[in-house]
């Protein structure tokens, strides 16, 4: 990622306030409000200095936000619902945006990628296949 290091420095301080904001609730509509700061962090940057991986980062961050939040909102929603969450499902999203601080803080774009992998298949959990993938054993989720 090419961006300057203030910018980067910018993006991984947010992400570790969003981090530390996330691990002290237990609140999840909490977590997701502080998650969302994420990629609006990115956008912000993106309006500073373009980059082809800050673009990617905050697909990946929007979409896992939309997953999650369209799911608790359905079953906020719905008296019943059939879907599951796996169990420390927040707390593997929270490492996974550590995975993802520390990649960025040292340039390391394999471990981005790595990292946004994880984001996908947490959000994928979230639709209709992928809790169907979820709960025949087949998508696993691990930080």
């Amino acid at each position: 990622m090419k961006i300057s290091k203030e910018n980067k420095k910018i993006i991984v301080d947010e992400f570790v306030k969003v981090f530390e904001l996330m691990n002290g609730t237990k609140n999840t509509r909490e977590k997701l409000f502080y998650f969302s700061a994420t990629y609006a962090m990115v956008s912000r940057i993106l309006n500073i200095e373009y980059d082809p991986m800050l673009v990617l980062i905050h697909s990946v961050l929007s979409s896992t936000y939309s997953n999650i939040n369209s799911f608790i909102n359905n079953v906020a929603n719905s008296k019943e619902t059939f879907y599951i969450i796996p169990e420390n499902y927040f707390g593997i999203l929270e490492s996974t945006l550590k995975k993802i601080t520390k990649s960025i803080d040292s340039n390391n774009e394999p471990n981005i990628y790595d990292a946004l992998k994880g984001f996908s298949v947490l959000a994928y959990i979230f639709t209709g296949n992928g809790n169907y993938l979820y709960k025949k054993g087949t998508l696993k989720i691990n930080i």
